[in-house]
């Protein structure tokens, strides 16, 4: 606890100076967002994210009012991502009575707890810090949690109680609804499904942690399928993956899929094969049936057909018959969403 009181005293430094730096006038954001907005009690979200940070304003329904998007640039450290995080709550404390913040790593006590894919980070008090720069309250919450919430609040999950859901992006988080609640286990932690381990003998990165060697994650995340894709790709020479150099990326996968080339649709069909795997063993131990898939690479229906018929034929005969896989309904806004959800109900403790 000593540590972490620490650490919230120099990281409130960096906290405050940011608040102090914040122009007197409208900035960019605040005219932009300003010109959007209604009359109406608003709540502020922010969905932090390995490669982005995704932050907006939204309603009481769901409904964005206003959003916008800026680089995480993770590897400038932790400080610096922390007084990116608390200036734009300041600025939507200007229209919100409270933010909600979703962040890629697991949440306990408030605190971030030592963020796979952020460099530089052990535990912090984030949610302590974003409170004293913005003034108004404030709740943290697993981005995957998060937008697991606004699914069950207003998308696809909307009409049932119990769910897993699934989110695909620079890695594989989920989020378990239980009676229209999101669990999170003793420390903070469940729902990480993506770091099942589908492979026992995966030998590819013997440098790497090993908490991350074989895991779900490293196959069916952004890094693994863009490496499927090249792999498969050699085979076929006339692919239009080969086009894209070192530049392909999961968005350019998607799109050639759908548009007939063999190894795209081949590369999403084993991904969802592989995340089928994975499931498969989530769903048996909650006794769960219905999988709300979101991010990016999600709205695939080769990688969606591919898990459906994974999870009916490797689930227990209890399950398979039942299982249900949905597309999420906010492909781009449910870490917003779900994180001001999260901030509105710390506004109503």
């Amino acid at each position: 606890m000593n540590k972490i009181a620490a650490r919230r005293n120099e990281i409130s430094k960096v906290a405050d100076k940011a608040k102090k730096n914040q122009s007197k006038g409208a900035t960019k954001m605040q005219k932009y967002f300003t010109s959007k907005i209604g009359a109406g009690i608003m709540y502020g979200g922010i969905d932090i994210g390995g490669t982005s940070i995704k932050y907006g304003i939204t309603d009481n329904s769901g409904n964005i009012a206003a959003a916008a998007q800026i680089s995480t640039n993770a590897t400038d450290g932790a400080d610096a991502l922390i007084a990116k995080i608390t200036a734009i709550a300041q600025e939507l404390a200007q229209k919100c009575i409270s933010i909600g913040l979703g962040f890629p790593a697991v949440v306990f006590d408030d605190c971030v707890h030592y963020p796979p894919n952020l460099p530089g980070w052990g535990i912090v008090p984030l949610a302590d810090i974003t409170r004293r720069a913005c003034g108004k309250p404030t709740a943290l919450i697993n981005d995957a949690n998060a937008a697991a919430l606004a699914e069950s609040a207003f998308g696809a999950g909307k009409d049932i109680d119990d769910f897993l859901f699934v989110t695909l992006g620079t890695g594989i988080g989920g989020g378990i609804i239980l009676n229209k609640k999101i669990f999170i286990g003793g420390k903070g932690g469940a729902g990480e499904i993506g770091h099942i381990i589908v492979d026992i003998n995966d030998e590819s990165a013997k440098n790497e942690a090993a908490f991350k060697v074989g895991t779900l994650e490293k196959f069916a995340g952004r890094a693994g399928i863009i490496a499927s894709a090249r792999k498969i790709a050699l085979n076929y020479p006339n692919s239009a993956l080969h086009n894209y150099g070192d530049n392909l990326d999961v968005e350019h996968i998607s799109a050639s899929a759908e548009e007939g080339d063999f190894a795209a649709q081949k590369c999403l069909e084993r991904t969802g094969e592989i995340l089928g795997l994975g499931i498969v063993g989530a769903l048996a131990i909650l006794d769960l049936r219905i999988v709300v898939v979101g991010g990016g690479v999600s709205q695939s229906r080769h990688l969606l057909d591919a898990l459906g018929k994974t999870l009916q034929h490797r689930a227990l005969p209890t399950i398979a018959a039942e299982t249900e896989v949905r597309k999420a309904r906010f492909a781009k806004h449910a870490g917003i969403i779900g994180a001001a959800l999260a901030g509105k109900a710390a506004a109503q403790v």
